[in-house]
């Protein structure tokens, strides 16, 4: 649990200026409004009523990220994205009270107030409705419907931002192969005892979206030495819910999770995208002054490990070989800073025989997704963007690995800004190691076939 709450935590700030360094929106615009200092300073001006309510307030306070850098970065631990979400927080209900009529700030349209309260409320939290909005996106990509509304040009009746998405959206599995995950899955070598018993994250977007990643996170847990339980009951963890200021969503969903995996009983909870695990260890801040969740959402917030964390500390890594290629690898913000999980992912990686891994610069800065930031706020997510995408081309790999669905899907849709698509390709760190194995696994078949064959010619000579 942090030591101080955001109240608290915003009192502290010295303004030495250790977090200047690390921000990705004043790295781009160099402006003092955009940096952990000055959205410290507005926040805490705006929560102590020193300053109104306003449009021009709430649109600087939407610029931030949210990746936690400044934390990581600040020596007396100031909590910034806690401290710019109550100050949201505040602005919100002045939204909802009609306290900012007198003010320019503008409220969302009913129809967009409408679809966000059904998303959010009635989407998110419902595996069933989920996989069936993943129905219609396959159905959409397989039935010829996509090509056609491409070549009718019906893609330019939306904004830019959301036509670059609609081309790296990930091809959809088949209603059919989206079955639910078994509820255990035994280790792979059964002969040896089990690492620990673990359950399994599969989140709510993930699962839908990018499910063979989910599958292959079960299978690389097996193959490492871990007996893997996945709770059926377990919901959406919340991170996009808190982010948009719906907490006490948030907190039930945070009730129903720690529910249906403490009857898991198990000793870690794994999570493969970095967003998902960040929010899940900070569930017992939700419970700071609740008596009666705040030991279990304590011993819940404990056992939280991301995949390539556990792996790397206590798995056993099966043989892997790669293709002679070079590859780099871009963090999730939320996995470094808020989970402190920095070298795992690389480190498993440059355990694969005939892999060259090169190292991207800068790589403490944010690629610029942020949960749904980069479609709130396109601009300025581009452009962060295109700053990342100079230092992978740099890299020459033919590999960009990440560890979160929302970097995925930038680092996608950098290269094919960039029109790299023939160059390198994007990929979940998971499914690179479980590719790896496999190919190993496969080259052991095929050099047993040749033994068995050449032992069958001499036996027939003899």
């Amino acid at each position: 649990m942090k030591t101080l709450t955001a109240e608290e935590s915003m009192q502290t700030c010295v303004r030495c200026g250790a977090c200047r360094g690390v921000c990705p929106t004043l790295d781009i615009t160099g402006r003092e409004a955009d940096g952990p200092r000055g959205r410290v300073l507005m926040a805490r001006s705006l929560i102590e009523g020193e300053i109104p309510v306003n449009q021009e307030i709430k649109q600087q306070l939407d610029r931030c990220l949210l990746c936690s850098a400044c934390v990581d970065a600040c020596p007396i631990d100031v909590q910034v994205p806690d401290i710019v979400m109550l100050a949201k927080e505040k602005v919100a209900a002045a939204v909802e009270s009609g306290a900012a009529v007198a003010t320019d700030l503008e409220k969302p349209s009913y129809p967009v107030r409408t679809f966000k309260d059904f998303f959010f409320d009635k989407v998110l939290p419902n595996q069933k409705r989920l996989h069936q909005v993943g129905h219609l996106l396959w159905f959409y990509q397989k039935s010829g419907l996509q090509t056609i509304t491409r070549g009718l040009g019906i893609m330019k009746l939306f904004p830019e931002q959301l036509r670059m998405m609609e081309r790296i959206t990930p091809v959809m599995e088949a209603p059919g192969k989206r079955k639910p995950h078994p509820e255990f899955t035994a280790r792979t070598n059964i002969d040896a005892p089990a690492k620990a018993r673990v359950a399994f994250f599969q989140g709510c977007i993930m699962d839908v979206m990018f499910r063979k990643t989910n599958e292959n996170s079960i299978k690389l847990l097996a193959k490492t030495g871990f007996d893997v339980v996945t709770p059926t009951l377990q919901k959406c963890c919340g991170a996009l819910h808190h982010h948009s200021g719906k907490v006490d969503k948030t907190i039930e969903l945070a009730k129903m999770n720690i529910e249906a995996f403490e009857k898991a009983e198990v000793d870690y909870i794994i999570s493969n995208a970095g967003g998902c695990g960040a929010a899940l260890k900070e569930y017992v801040d939700f419970f700071r002054d609740d008596p009666e969740w705040l030991p279990r959402a304590k011993a819940f917030s404990a056992k939280i490990r991301d995949i390539s964390e556990l792996i790397h500390e206590k798995g056993e890594l099966p043989e892997t070989v790669g293709r002679g290629e070079r590859v780099t690898y871009q963090p999730s913000c939320h996995l470094q800073y808020v989970m402190k999980v920095k070298d795992a992912p690389a480190q498993l990686v440059k355990k694969v025989p005939e892999t060259e891994y090169v190292e991207l610069a800068d790589k403490k800065l944010c690629c610029g997704s942020a949960g749904i930031y980069n479609l709130l706020q396109p601009k300025l997510a581009n452009d962060i963007l295109d700053k990342k995408m100079k230092n992978v081309q740099e890299t020459n790999s033919a590999v960009l690995l990440t560890a979160n669905p929302g970097c995925y899907l930038q680092m996608k849709l950098g290269i094919h800004k960039e029109g790299m698509e023939e160059q390198i390709e994007a990929k979940h760190v998971v499914d690179y190691l479980v590719e790896s194995i496999e190919r190993a696994e496969g080259d052991q078949e095929e050099s047993s076939k040749i033994i068995d064959i050449q032992g069958g010619d001499i036996h027939a000579k003899l």
